[in-house]
């Protein structure tokens, strides 16, 4: 064998460590050309002042080769001495994904199948495995002082890995196993004083059944949850996740449904993953429309790493959306007609259509068109049929769809089905005490966004996506939600708009609103020179913004509050949020949720000052934990002459009647049988503001009570109780739903005597079922009454159209009232019909 050390004049070949330079000794296949200018940037920037720093954020437009920056970052790290290093990715499939391109460009990479492979541990190869490989209880990497030392750790898509960690530090018993039984028992008089309604709705399996273990009962009660878990730890929902949280379920929360229950963390145990929690050299890949403010608590990031990502300063915007948002161009294309025109099979696709809809139920009428709805057995199956070119079918994702690519003809034309939502019951709960929050409202934002780009994966690609349901519309178009979308969606989302009101004026002209949407598709999809022109001129505009600085210090003062707690300084804990609250850039329902964290806090060491704050909190924000003890009911109360005031307030929240049109939609598209029941009684909560009365929701507000109430004056009342899931073919109202109208009616005796109250029963029929009685007089509003009462209001708001919402008259409002039969009396006799016993 010819010796060529020889040949080297003493010289030793050395390994590269420049990554540039290192990307031009590799032994890649012939199609791969030199670095992208925004490659050569980042890397660059790395290697001369990055490459030494604890952590990094590299930030690229999707389709810049982002997955070839990270592996020469590692490789860079591996030649220098580094290692041994690891590229996560956030799920099984882009592994192979991975390692395929890395082969390509004459990278060395190893899996681990199932142990960790000699040429990782020796510094070989970059190991390419999943997040989940890494972070779980059982990990191959080993827990705290038995975790492998890593000298480089690299996350591909950082927000997707911070949300599996979660998962995989979290417990989810179903209501079927033993465990929840256990537990469910423990915690009843707890759970069921934080919502009489409630608890009942979950003893009978009711998914959307929401209520937390208060966190003094969960501290009390600690050692009697370890018991039952460990009893149960060899079952599969627990033993993954048990040894993360065994000696900390102090500092965890626990929420029950009808069908499950959770246990997780307030912070995910990150020092338990010593691979992670030491590696001296830690790289997270996110997508440049993404704000990484999440990162600080999901991954324990310091704020002046996400306010200083790695980024390419000559990159502003990438691929293209069409946004078309139906019901903005004409009333006529709502939800029913999209679906209807985009379910339906077509032989002659020439590419992919694709829905994200919000929930399986959501996807009946996809099916019943002829859609093909995949779950999670089927998804890969679907999408790699997509991938080899079968269009005919739409094909339906449900809900979670981070980590699927529909890059090109795999999706030209990609419908996003409704506002989506958090499968967390924890963080289900959250959304329910904080909906207008913006933690909340930024983690919709982030996974609308996450859904938007599928089917734009690079810089060339291109689609038209269309936005329907009033919940997401409204989302969408709300100034105050758009603010937490990237710059580039949002110049996306107002290039929708303003197409929106072009095709109104094409529909006045004379062309169906069906056509107008219909020939907008066809502009982009049959790439209009002059469309393309006019959206590149308006992203021209699109500059980049970094993190938002205010959530951003919010998140880092409360990982500094539950770090301190965790540690046992309870009273630094409590004083890092008061900071917060102090600086006065928190709203109300922020400031209560942050006073019920403060509570918890202080419970251990001054049980007196806990219970000052959760009182504190639970009077700003009545969806909190009720206190044990120390609440009474606040009577809702109203101003019977101040009721055209209250309408005309209501109005000049909206900057016109196009706006108005779509909350009012939002509103009354909820208040339909089959709609879930907090979202139905939220909407008559809303529509009682929108009409000028005043509403609550007893049941969720003081954990006793009606599901709703209203005052209509000042000795006027509406009890509501609303069954609106009940089936619509039922023929009887039944004992058990006779026997809770009972229960609010003694309650609003208690609480309101001696004023007129009409008690109303939403449900599909007026007979009583013989076994049922009622103790005060009820009436029912059935599907006929219902609609009659949605119809009234509707074309009560007709009448503001082409009005100037900041000069109505007194006198016109008050006749629209009574034309559109929403006088106090027709509100409390046209729309219910007394109840009959059968015989």
């Amino acid at each position: 064998m010819v010796d060529f050390k020889k040949r080297l004049a003493g010289k030793k070949a050395g390994k590269e460590v420049d990554p540039v330079k290192l990307y031009d000794t590799l032994d890649r296949a012939h199609d791969k050309g030199p670095l992208r200018p925004s490659q050569l940037s980042v890397l660059n920037d790395w290697f001369a002042t990055h490459r030494k720093e604890r952590d990094v954020i590299v930030k690229l437009h999707t389709g810049q080769g982002k997955t070839l920056v990270g592996l020469l970052m590692l490789q860079s790290r591996l030649n220098s001495g580094d290692g041994p290093v690891v590229y996560l990715c956030p799920d099984n499939f882009l592994i192979d994904q991975t390692c395929e391109q890395a082969k390509q460009f004459g990278i060395a990479t190893c899996k681990a199948d199932p142990e960790l492979p000699d040429a990782f541990l020796n510094s070989e190869k970059i190991l390419v495995t999943s997040v989940q490989k890494l972070f779980n209880g059982l990990t191959k990497f080993g827990l705290n002082r038995k975790a492998i030392k890593v000298g480089s750790l690299l996350m591909d898509d950082a927000h997707a890995c911070a949300d599996s960690i979660r998962d995989a530090c979290k417990v989810r018993i179903t209501s079927t196993e033993q465990a929840y039984a256990a537990l469910k028992t423990l915690f009843a008089s707890d759970l069921e004083q934080q919502g009489v309604g409630t608890y009942a709705d979950m003893g009978n399996d009711k998914r959307d059944a929401l209520l937390p273990v208060p966190y003094w009962a969960w501290i009390q009660h600690e050692t009697e949850v370890a018991n039952i878990l460990s009893a149960n730890a060899d079952s599969q929902s627990i033993r993954f996740a048990w040894p993360l949280i065994r000696d900390i379920l102090g500092q965890c929360q626990c929420v029950f449904s009808g069908v499950a229950l959770e246990i997780e963390p307030y912070i995910p145990p990150l020092k338990a993953f010593g691979s992670y929690w030491d590696a001296p050299h830690r790289i997270f890949m996110s997508a440049t429309v993404t704000d990484d403010a999440f990162l600080v608590k999901g991954l324990q990031l310091t704020p002046e790493t996400i306010v200083k990502p790695l980024t390419y300063s000559k990159e502003r915007w990438s691929g293209e959306k069409m946004v078309l948002l139906p019901s903005l161009i004409h009333e006529d294309l709502d939800r029913t007609e999209v679906v209807h025109h985009y379910a339906e099979p077509n032989t002659k696709r020439r590419y992919g259509y694709v829905a994200l809809a919000s929930s399986f139920a959501r996807t009946k009428d996809w099916e019943a068109y002829g859609a093909i709805v995949a779950n999670r057995d089927t998804v890969s199956n679907v999408l790699e049929e997509l991938r080899e070119g079968e269009y005919e079918k739409t094909v339906v994702l449900v809900n979670r769809y981070d980590g699927i690519d529909l890059p090109d003809d795999m999706c030209r034309v990609l419908v996003f089905d409704g506002r989506p939502f958090s499968e967390s019951l924890i963080d289900l709960y959250q959304e329910h005490c904080r909906p207008d929050s913006d933690a909340t409202l930024m983690r919709t934002i982030r996974t609308i966004e996450q859904g938007m780009g599928r089917s734009v994966r690079g810089e060339k690609d291109y689609s038209v996506v269309i936005i329907t349901g009033s919940d997401i519309t409204r989302l969408v178009r709300d100034k105050e939600s758009r603010k937490f979308l990237s710059p580039q969606m949002s110049t996306q989302i107002e290039i929708g708009m303003e197409i929106a009101e072009m095709a109104q004026q094409e529909i006045e002209e004379g062309e169906s609103p069906a056509d107008a949407l219909n020939g907008l598709v066809r502009q982009c999809l049959g790439r209009d020179a002059d469309w393309k022109a006019f959206y590149g001129e308006q992203m021209e505009k699109v500059r980049p913004a970094g993190a938002n600085e205010r959530i951003l210090r919010a998140y880092a003062a409360e990982l500094a509050a539950e770090q301190a707690y965790n540690s046992g300084d309870y009273t630094a804990a409590g004083d890092a949020l008061q900071k917060l609250i102090d600086k006065g850039s928190t709203d109300r329902e922020d400031t209560a949720w942050y006073l019920q964290e403060m509570a918890r806090y202080h419970y251990k060491a001054n049980r007196q000052e806990s219970q000052r704050l959760q009182i504190a909190a639970h009077k700003k924000n009545r969806l909190l934990l009720k206190p044990a003890s120390g609440v009474t009911v606040a009577k809702l109360t109203i101003v019977s002459q101040g009721r055209v005031e209250r309408i005309k307030k209501w109005l000049t929240e909206f900057d016109g009647y196009a706006q108005l049109e779509v909350a009012l939609s939002d509103i009354l598209s909820r208040l339909v049988f089959g709609t879930k029941a907090d979202k139905f009684e939220q909407a008559l909560d809303d529509l009682s503001r929108a009409i000028g009365f005043a509403g609550e929701r007893p049941d969720k507000e003081w954990k006793e009570g009606p599901d709703n109430l209203w005052a209509l004056a000042d000795d006027q009342y509406i009890v509501w109780e609303c069954k609106s899931e009940v089936g619509i073919k039922r023929a009887h109202i039944n004992k058990r739903e006779a026997e809770q109208m009972n229960r609010s009616s003694a309650w609003f005796a208690k609480h309101y005597p001696g004023v007129k109250v009409k008690r109303i029963i939403i449900h599909p029929t007026h007979v009583v079922e013989s076994a049922a009685s009622f103790t005060h007089d009820v009436e029912a509003m059935r599907e006929s009454e219902l609609k009659k009462f949605v119809k009234a209001v509707r074309e009560f708001f007709k009448g503001f159209e082409n009005r100037d919402f900041r000069d109505l008259s007194d006198r016109h409002i008050q006749q629209l009232i009574d034309t559109h039969g929403l006088s106090v009396s027709a509100v409390t006799m046209d729309y219910s019909k007394k109840l009959k016993n059968l015989k």
